[in-house]
């Protein structure tokens, strides 16, 4: 009796565990001075952010084929939140500038990046089909 109920237990654990990645899909930045669209997919264990669309008035850029440019890569999921990825815009050599992702709601997330070594965090919604 006691290894039914101790399989049974197990089951539901394993059943009710949450497996939905939270992080992958597209997200579009709620800002008022651009707008910008990306694609956030798992690579392994490490995801990184493809760059759809971005206009900021100066700079438009609208992915095409497989062009591919990336907002950041080589972010890990940590603990609730996403750590230690490198912004698309730092040199591979500089790994200083962080990047890191909190979600706030599976819809809403709070993305910090690091501009001239200070904070700059932004939020994302995620677009709906």
């Amino acid at each position: 009796m006691k290894y039914i109920t101790a399989l049974v237990l197990v089951s539901l654990a394993v059943g009710c565990s949450s497996t939905e990645d939270t992080l992958s899909g597209v997200w579009t930045v709620n800002d008022p001075f651009f707008s910008a669209t990306y694609l956030v997919e798992k690579s392994g264990r490490d995801y990184n952010g493809v760059v759809l669309a971005y206009n900021d008035g100066t700079t438009r850029y609208q992915r095409q084929g497989k062009e591919t440019h990336y907002v950041f890569t080589n972010l890990k999921a940590h603990e609730g939140q996403y750590v230690d990825g490198i912004s698309g815009a730092t040199p591979k050599a500089d790994h200083a500038a962080r990047f890191s992702i909190q979600p706030i709601h599976p819809d809403t997330l709070a993305v910090t990046t690091y501009v001239m070594g200070r904070p700059l965090v932004e939020t994302w919604t995620r677009k709906t089909k």
